[in-house]
């Protein structure tokens, strides 16, 4: 999952629209739009108030964008035999 899609994810697991989202991290509705279609790319202080505003911590947020394409192949069933099934539990947990 690339990062726009994560952020979004995480947000509509949490039932946020964008605006909310983009009042919690103080940023534009079209900011928090931008973010998520990947056309712009947070910095680290804003990557710290989307984990604030989704309440979890960076590691789980950065757990939350890593997708099975970023691993060579002869590691991909490892990855869908451990990460996956732990990346989706964590998610629920917080969603």
């Amino acid at each position: 999952m690339d990062l726009g899609n994560a952020i979004k994810t995480l947000r509509t697991k949490q039932g946020m629209t964008q605006a909310q989202l983009a009042e919690k991290i103080g940023m534009s509705i079209n900011a928090v739009s931008s973010l998520e279609t990947g056309k712009a790319y947070p910095p680290k202080a804003t990557v710290e108030k989307l984990c604030e505003a989704f309440g979890i911590s960076a590691a789980l947020f950065q757990l939350s964008v890593i997708d099975e394409g970023d691993f060579p192949e002869e590691k991909r069933v490892l990855y869908r035999a451990m990460l996956e099934p732990l990346k989706n539990e964590l998610l629920d947990k917080n969603g």
